[in-house]
């Protein structure tokens, strides 16, 4: 034998040896088809996660994920069998109930990204302005029909032409209104500088699912361990593009051809994360949300009757709420209880810290330590108290918002409001708290960023809600709809603080109006109440820190922090203060600060009314 031929032979050996457990692996995998609806993008980058990140592979899968596009029926491809799994809305019920096998999985985002958005060209914000116009919109957009039948628009005044998927269609078509989704046209249309307003219908009380994951009946009777293999990697993968957003990008721009620039793609990363919530695992949802989607669309007459859902909903654990949950729950009010005994043990603690520091006008030093120390005491334990406080109220959220699927006696779901007011009374305070600790060490900074001023005010009506309905007060807000660059933090102190007071001051079946508008260069914020007023002589000392007037119809009468924290905030961001007399009886707050420069103006206005509950319109 020739010794050179066994020597090259012996490496080809090695090799092959090597390769087999790994190409073995491979066999063992079970190929499967995720279809998605539309092309590549963040909106699925839990899929690209669970791929490249092995857990699909950790299942046993082997995925092969195929893009979507306007013209792909990714409901039909499953059903024939050219996909395993697809990604899908809210409409998949009604699939469901024309008898489609199909069975959803998973919900990732907890509410619908869908939206309308219309030109800029005639400012206005309301549904009302579309009558006998032109809109271009999906023939499935349930959502969007609805919100024209909650808004009283008749659908037969509408014109409506096929959606094509190209924003270009709003600024080239006849069409006054567009189908688009939060993620992504109302980015390309601020990169083109163009004028618009966006409509969303949790404005009108409509809140769909937004995407899920789905397969058919047929998968779970036959395969039902790669179905949830399935399930459990795309749910790792979400959870994995939830908590690193940037390596998610970083695959998508790599890996997934797409038309989005990283700029596109951190936009629609952000709009993603705040669809999810946070507060639920992804893949969570509950028979109560789709039983108000069959509502919505019998409402509009897609539906005859609600189809029963157990067929439809899949619950791998066979639980409808998680464990965490409901311990949660169990242990809040008596979290509640400790967290209130704190709060009366710091407001005497901060009384008796300012006798001291009088009396001891004499020992300045020590007093300015042992003001120090207790500066940094309340500071970093009021830091620690509001991870447990957020946690109560997002839990009193989701089980008011989930009351009626839930069926809790009246009884409960008044404690729960009780629970929900004085969470949120609680974390105004501890807020407070620290930013008088800032202010006191010299750390406070201003951090301008850019938002929306009546998506904004949306946002503090719902805040101020549960403190308003526990005094019989109604809240209304009447902002400017405009983009504004400024401190966000900072100005929500401030305005959440004039209206816990405002509130405190007005009786029972009273008003509090507040005012948000604003030129290019400065915002102006207007509370007022309709409480006894100020008298003049008291004017100069309420912003004083501990300051308190009267008990108001509440007989909630403070800490004496909130003004003080408003004046210091409007001081530290540039602004200004002004007291009045509103008519016939109340008072009048009036808060200017100074804009950045990129603040831009559109002329028109959005009302809230916090009562009812209070929505957003962009």
């Amino acid at each position: 034998m020739n010794p050179l031929k066994s020597i090259g032979i012996a490496p080809c050996l090695l090799a092959l040896l090597l390769a087999s457990p790994l190409q073995a692996e491979e066999t063992n995998l079970e190929q499967v088809t995720l279809q998605l609806k539309w092309t590549h993008a963040f909106q699925f980058a839990g899929y690209y996660m669970a791929q490249h990140n092995g857990y699909y592979r950790e299942a046993g899968l082997d995925v092969d994920i195929v893009v979507g596009g306007p013209n792909i029926d990714v409901v039909g491809r499953v059903l024939s069998g050219e996909a395993d799994f697809g990604v899908a809305t809210s409409d998949l019920l009604l699939n469901y109930a024309e008898g489609s096998p199909v069975k959803v999985l998973g919900v990732v985002y907890q509410h619908s990204p869908v939206i309308l958005i219309m030109r800029g060209d005639k400012p206005s914000a309301t549904m009302q302005d579309l009558a006998g116009k032109t809109i271009m919109i999906e023939e499935h957009a349930a959502d969007l029909f609805a919100m024209f039948n909650r808004a009283g628009v008749p659908l037969d005044q509408l014109t409506c032409l096929n959606h094509t998927g190209y924003i270009e269609d709003l600024l080239t078509s006849e069409a006054h209104a567009i189908f688009a989704y939060m993620g992504n046209e109302p980015f390309v249309l601020d990169q083109m500088g163009v004028e618009h307003f966006i409509l969303s219908p949790r404005t009108y009380g409509i809140d769909f699912y937004g995407d899920n994951f789905f397969t058919t009946q047929a998968m779970l009777t036959e395969r039902e361990d790669v179905a949830k293999g399935f399930r459990a990697a795309s749910v790792r993968g979400w959870q994995a593009a939830y908590n690193h957003p940037e390596k998610a990008i970083d695959i998508i721009l790599e890996h997934y051809p797409t038309r989005m620039s990283r700029e596109h793609l951190l936009y629609e990363a952000r709009i993603t994360r705040d669809l999810m919530t946070g507060l639920v695992d992804p893949g969570y949802m509950l028979p109560g949300r789709w039983e108000h989607i069959a509502d919505t669309y019998i409402e509009i007459g897609m539906l005859d009757k609600r189809p029963d859902l157990d067929g439809f909903i899949y619950q791998p654990d066979g639980t409808m709420l998680p464990a965490w949950f409901m311990k949660a729950v169990a242990g809040a009010t008596a979290l509640l209880a400790i967290l209130l005994a704190i709060t009366v043990y710091f407001r005497h603690l901060n009384a008796k810290l300012l006798t001291i520091n009088k009396e001891l006008s004499d020992a300045k030093e020590a007093a300015e330590q042992a003001n120090r120390k207790k500066t940094w005491f309340i500071a970093n334990v009021s830091h620690d108290l509001r991870a447990p406080i957020s946690s109560i109220i997002g839990l009193t959220n989701i089980f008011h918002h989930h009351g009626k699927s839930l069926e809790l006696p009246d009884k409960f779901n008044a404690f729960l409001e009780q629970l929900k007011s004085g969470g949120g009374f609680l974390m105004l305070m501890l807020n407070n708290i620290l930013d008088l600790s800032a202010f006191e060490m010299n750390a406070a900074a201003v951090r301008p960023e850019h938002f929306e001023l009546s998506e904004w005010g949306g946002e503090i009506g719902n805040l101020v809600q549960p403190l308003a309905n526990e005094q019989g007060v109604q809240v209304r807000i009447d902002a400017t709809t405009a983009t504004i660059e400024a401190d966000r933090t900072r100005l929500s102190q401030i305005l959440l603080n004039l209206i816990h007071n405002a509130i405190k001051f007005t009786p029972e079946n009273g008003t509090v109006r507040i005012a948000l508008s604003c030129s290019p260069s400065s915002l102006e914020m207007r509370v007022s109440d309709e409480g006894p007023g100020i008298p003049e002589e008291e004017r100069e000392r309420i912003f004083d820190m501990f300051a308190q007037g009267a008990e108001g119809p509440s007989h909630r009468s403070g800490v004496g922090l909130g003004l003080s924290i408003v004046e210091r905030n409007t001081r530290l961001l540039g602004g200004d203060i002004r007291i009045g007399n509103a008519q016939p009886t109340g008072t009048v707050f009036t808060v200017a600060v100074p804009l950045g420069a990129d603040s831009s103006m559109i002329s028109a206005h959005s009302q809230m009314d916090a009562s009812s509950p209070p929505k957003i319109v962009s």
